[in-house]
């Protein structure tokens, strides 16, 4: 069925991916990006792009009230982007999650890591070692994922939101995807698998209220 897509972080690969796989499939697509130019021009032909930072509440307001119903996003740390103690990917959730709720979205998908451990998780040896690097070597962007996922898994139900983790992200064709708790998937993901995978799981909705973790099968 095709719907109107909100995407933030579309200007990320992943968001690419995800974007012109939903202009393949039929999906009228609004984008809110801090540079448009990153785009392709493919996706640019074919959707509204609203400009802005994540910061102005009435920019993002206006990308939020499009008409679509339906918001993914790839929004997630950028090491060059966090000085000590900011957080601007959770400040900037925290103005959209409530302009979503607002304006009466009924399906949202919002991109995490395994930095954040859910109810479900099993132990994996390989998970942990990677999230205790990210801990140590990393810990602004430890940090912020763990705020903004936080903020995600107290939505509303009428929101239908689902939260996909995502391990190494890889480019290359799509391959088959497996969702599962931590320790029941792998550690690689393609993204235009990832991209498959989220328009499956928006009309199939299998892992609405859940904090899933995605890799390839």
């Amino acid at each position: 069925m095709p719907r109107h897509i909100l995407v933030f972080g579309g200007t990320s690969p992943a968001g690419m991916d995800f974007s012109l796989a939903a202009v393949r499939d039929g999906h009228t697509l609004t984008l809110y990006v801090r540079n448009p130019s990153k785009l392709s021009p493919e996706i640019q032909e074919n959707a509204t792009v609203h400009t802005g930072q994540l910061t102005d509440a009435a920019a993002v307001e206006e990308a939020i009230a499009s008409g679509a119903k339906t918001c993914v996003s790839f929004l997630g740390p950028v090491m060059s982007d966090l000085k000590k103690g900011s957080t601007p990917i959770a400040d900037g959730y925290a103005i959209i999650l409530p302009l979503l709720e607002r304006h009466a979205y009924t399906r949202t998908l919002f991109l995490s890591t395994a930095s954040y451990r859910a109810p479900g998780d099993r132990f994996s040896a390989v998970f942990s070692l990677m999230v205790w690097a990210v801990y140590l070597f990393a810990r602004p962007a430890y940090e912020e994922i763990n705020a903004v996922t936080r903020l995600m898994v107290a939505l509303p139900s009428e929101m239908n939101c689902t939260v996909f983790r995502v391990p190494v992200l890889r480019n290359g064709e799509a391959r088959p995807v497996k969702a599962g708790m931590l320790g029941e998937v792998g550690m690689f993901l393609e993204r235009k698998g990832l991209a498959e995978w989220l328009l499956g799981e928006m009309e199939g909705a299998k892992w609405v209220k859940r904090c899933v973790a995605v890799a390839n099968a």
